[in-house]
């Protein structure tokens, strides 16, 4: 878990190539006709520096701990509320991702620290959970399911993992973290190719 440090507020874009990751100015959507934040965010050897502005003044700067600054932020809507969330990269793997994620409050035009989140890619399933999807070596790959608690906190669910043997037999098998595995979702899911994604896929990175 990489640390974050919270002042005022931000969010971001799509990967940029390395000679431009360093700064990106991108425009997070509000729900309600509510004017875009701008967003502007600078790396450092070390950070991610992201400032916020509403209308052009200044509202919050978030300020995320990295070792990818020459990949840019991304914006994507976690929760469901037609707002753009903002994640920052924070870790890069073999094919895994760590995101540290911001749920933006609308209403604020601020963003609040959710969590950290892995995978290679996100979507959100049919009752608003946040699944990500990772790559367990070769033959396997893991889905998380996650919400976000109504202190704003991102939170572990459950999961699920998806193995193919040397014959292209699969097994789907499901785990307990904070709840026990609604068959509803562990079925629909198993259901899937290897790799899918349930519900409304983000696009993110």
């Amino acid at each position: 878990m990489r640390r974050a440090l919270f002042a005022a507020g931000a969010a971001l874009a799509l990967a940029l190539p390395a000679a431009e990751a360093a700064r990106a100015t991108l425009r997070a959507a509000r729900p309600g006709g509510a004017t875009p934040l701008e967003l502007r965010a600078n790396s450092t050897a070390e950070h991610w520096v992201i400032d916020v502005l509403e209308g052009g003044v200044p509202s919050q700067r978030i300020e995320v701990q990295t070792d990818l600054p020459d990949v840019a932020p991304d914006l994507g809507d976690a929760n469901g509320d037609g707002a753009a969330d903002l994640w920052i990269p924070v870790i890069g793997g073999n094919a895994n991702t760590a995101w540290d994620l911001w749920i933006m409050d609308p209403a604020r035009a601020r963003f609040r620290r959710a969590g950290e989140i892995s995978g290679l890619s996100f979507s959100r399933d049919a009752r608003g959970r946040l699944v990500s999807l990772g790559r367990d070596g070769c033959c396997a790959v893991s889905y998380t399911f996650h919400d976000i608690t109504p202190e704003g906190q991102l939170r572990e669910l459950f999961g699920v993992e998806r193995r193919l043997d040397d014959l292209g037999r699969g097994s789907c098998e499901p785990s307990a973290i904070a709840i026990s595995p609604p068959a509803d979702a562990v079925t629909g899911l198993c259901r899937l190719r290897p790799g899918a994604m349930p519900g409304t896929v983000l696009r993110v990175p």
